[in-house]
């Protein structure tokens, strides 16, 4: 497993190469309407970027699990982020055994270019989300500064890239899930998309 192997390789050392605004990292997480008391599975967690932000949101009613397939990543995530309603699960999401319809958020925060079968992966998380669920697809970069900073990376991600939304989109209605909402610019990457079609939110962007 080279991405795994790659990520554990890199974890002492990847909060001081990698940067994430926090500002933007707060947005993200807001645009996922995460609600105190909600369950919430933090994707390619890696060191625990999210988990912080998820947490303020979920508040201590919540329940948070974040995975990873790098332990030496979780082990880095655990030692930030000793939060007693965060639990860590080492595994692959397409593969490790999960509780169906149980979720009411996933979040894939900086992780989405290194699913090797994208579109099987979306329709897996899909099955894990409750009614009304959101799927979240996010990045606090641009695609394009994503997919650039991927291909001047080791063999290892080089090829790892972040589709177009359209075709995320493709894949979130292909996994019977409504996209709605989109956030693709020179700032961040965000697609959500929901469960059964609940368009309740009032600030969707999606037609």
């Amino acid at each position: 497993m080279k991405h795994r192997e790659y990520f554990n390789k890199m974890a002492d050392k990847w909060d001081q190469i990698c940067h994430h605004d926090i500002v933007k990292l707060k947005a993200i997480t807001k645009m996922a309407y995460i609600s105190k008391g909600e369950t919430v599975l933090d994707v390619g967690t890696g060191t625990g970027v999210m988990l912080p932000f998820i947490r303020e949101f979920v508040g201590d009613t919540g329940q948070i699990t974040a995975i990873d397939l790098a332990e030496k990543m979780l082990e880095v995530a655990r030692q930030k982020c000793p939060f007693e309603n965060v639990s860590f699960v080492l595994g692959d999401i397409s593969a490790v055994t999960l509780p169906e319809s149980h979720f009411d958020v996933i979040m894939c925060y900086s992780v989405f270019p290194h699913f090797q079968d994208k579109p099987g992966t979306v329709s897996r998380m899909a099955g894990l989300l409750k009614p009304g669920g959101r799927l979240v697809i996010a990045h606090s970069q641009s695609r394009d500064a994503i997919n650039n900073l991927h291909a001047r990376s080791p063999d290892t991600v080089s090829r790892d890239e972040l589709p177009e939304a359209a075709t995320i989109k493709k894949y979130i209605k292909q996994a019977e899930l409504v996209p709605i909402l989109t956030e693709d610019n020179e700032e961040m990457f965000v697609v959500i998309g929901q469960k059964n079609n609940n368009m309740s939110h009032e600030d969707c962007n999606e037609p």
